[in-house]
């Protein structure tokens, strides 16, 4: 549990440190994320699509699927990089939050209200139900702050914008600039178009790791080839058939993820609808579990990739089963 402090001048006009209430920290965040928001829209590279105004996971989800689609219909090179970053929110250096902040134009008393949040923090762990001694938190933003996701896609966005500037990009619709990254937080995918271009992005990975503590992690980063891209470009991120981005299975053909995902996620709600048949609901109550649970984990999928009709048949089947 974060025990964060500040300071707060008396009657006297003196400081001295107080500790804010869980419940006081989240509304003072809350105070200074909207005081941030609506600045968002000149701040981030629009390849952001995590707090940016007019951008949405779905459009993020659907400019990778449409990336895949002009490179396996036009046999254009085509490497998507999905970037996988260790501890991503804890890693980021206090240091290089608070200067960011400054070049982006905030006054000196609105970044020293963000520092006052984070100085002198501190966390404890809780094991068997007791509790260790505290010990201080040197950098991060934390995970589930109103605030945390705003501030991290200030750090992350100087990344961003070195890669769109030194890659080519793709042009998804005839309509829409070319795209070079898509990003949702610590979400990061990479649209590679010509082998030469690993060069810059490994050192672009490289100034940021140094500049913000962060650190890539290559087990779980994945590059895929589309279209006419060539395997044998060497990169130090190994190559996969599939890609997850923002929990979508992308495959490097359209049809491929469809029913690669849908067969996948299938298999998730039958068996779910299995594991809960046994429980004593009532036919109002097996209906309602069925939208709140079974249906929710369809949603999501159904807005990026269309259901094939096989799909859509077992889970009706797996459905009925279940309430009736």
């Amino acid at each position: 549990m974060c025990n964060p402090k500040t300071t707060r001048p008396t009657q006297q006009s003196d400081y001295r440190p107080i500790t804010l209430l869980n419940t006081d920290y989240k509304i003072l965040a809350r105070i200074v994320a909207n005081r941030i928001r609506p600045t968002l829209e000149d701040l981030l590279h629009p390849s952001q699509f995590c707090g940016r105004p007019g951008n949405t996971i779905f459009e993020a989800l659907a400019t990778v699927r449409e990336a895949v689609a002009v490179a396996e219909v036009k046999r254009k090179p085509l490497c998507i990089l999905t970037l996988d970053f260790r501890d991503a929110f804890d890693r980021i250096s206090h240091q290089y939050l608070f200067a960011i902040l400054h070049s982006y134009g905030f006054s000196n008393s609105f970044v020293d209200r963000i520092r006052h949040m984070y100085t002198d923090a501190s966390s404890v762990v809780q094991v068997n139900g007791h509790l260790s001694a505290p010990f201080p938190i040197q950098c991060s933003v934390r995970q589930g702050c109103p605030l945390s996701m705003t501030l991290f896609t200030l750090c992350i966005n100087p990344l961003i914008y070195l890669l769109e500037q030194q890659l080519r990009g793709i042009r998804v619709n005839w309509r829409q600039r070319k795209m070079a990254v898509v990003a949702y937080a610590d979400d990061v995918t990479v649209l590679v178009t010509a082998p030469e271009e690993i060069a810059a992005i490994e050192e672009a990975l490289r100034c940021y790791e140094e500049a913000t503590g962060a650190k890539l992690k290559i087990a779980k980063s994945h590059a895929m080839a589309v279209g006419s891209w060539d395997t044998r470009t060497v990169t130090n991120i190994p190559y996969s058939t599939e890609v997850k981005v923002l929990g979508i299975q992308i495959a490097n053909m359209t049809a491929q993820s469809v029913v690669s995902s849908w067969s996948r996620i299938t298999n998730t709600v039958r068996l779910q609808a299995r594991k809960a048949y046994t429980r004593d609901l009532d036919l109002a109550q097996r209906i309602q579990y069925v939208h709140t649970y079974l249906f929710a984990k369809l949603w999501y999928m159904a807005q990026v990739l269309p259901a094939p009709s096989v799909q859509i048949r077992q889970i009706v089947s797996a459905v009925a089963w279940f309430i009736l």
